[in-house]
């Protein structure tokens, strides 16, 4: 009879001792959330940090035209350019067109002629140009941000490397049309190595 009261008692301050603990709820009731006491203070409103450098533009890079063209490889002909006019740009053509080997893209041509990019066009905009060296024809290349930091453009362009690549060299020419902003003097251009498949 002893043993039956003990493992009742036993039974019954178990129960209590688990309720009390917050071994459950009672039915029908929901816990309160637990919060860490490290956790920030509920704030209402926008509190998206703010931006370090004023995008170009406005972060926004889908308006922003693009152009990757493969180009004959050459030593040491990684390097950026900005062109704000059609004069600038027939001595850019002039000087690429004379290390160049192959025939340029008939569309590039077009462009770098003058028929696209004209005293029009450098009247609302200006160009950066980017020529990279590659030592595989399979790398491609991808626009990914680009920002204004006191008139120093930062382009960052993501380098896809595919699993399995060719082994001949390549060069090529990115050309960026931006909207005329007469602030800008110099552009950084960061390339990321990004491995395809796999």
């Amino acid at each position: 009879m002893k043993n039956l009261i003990s493992v009742t008692l036993l039974m019954l301050f178990s129960t209590l001792f688990l309720a009390a603990c917050g071994g459950g709820a009672p039915e029908g009731v929901q816990p309160m959330p637990q919060e860490s006491p490290d956790a920030a203070p509920d704030v209402d409103g926008d509190t998206t940090p703010p931006a370090t450098a004023a995008p170009v533009p406005d972060g926004d890079i889908s308006s922003i035209k693009v152009l990757y063209n493969r180009i004959d490889w050459r030593e040491n002909m990684d390097g950026t350019s900005i062109i704000r006019s059609a004069e600038e740009l027939h001595r850019y053509y002039d000087e690429l067109k004379a290390v160049s080997m192959n025939e340029l893209d008939d569309d590039l041509v077009w462009r770098l002629t003058g028929e696209q990019y004209n005293d029009a066009f450098f009247a609302e905009n200006f160009l950066v140009l980017i020529t990279v060296s590659e030592p595989s024809g399979s790398n491609r290349h991808e626009l990914i941000s680009i920002t204004d930091d006191n008139g120093v453009l930062s382009i960052h362009i993501d380098r896809l490397l595919p699993e399995i690549g060719t082994a001949d060299m390549a060069g090529w020419l990115i050309v960026i049309e931006l909207s005329s902003d007469n602030s800008i003097n110099e552009a950084d251009v960061i390339f990321t190595n990004v491995p395809q498949g796999g």
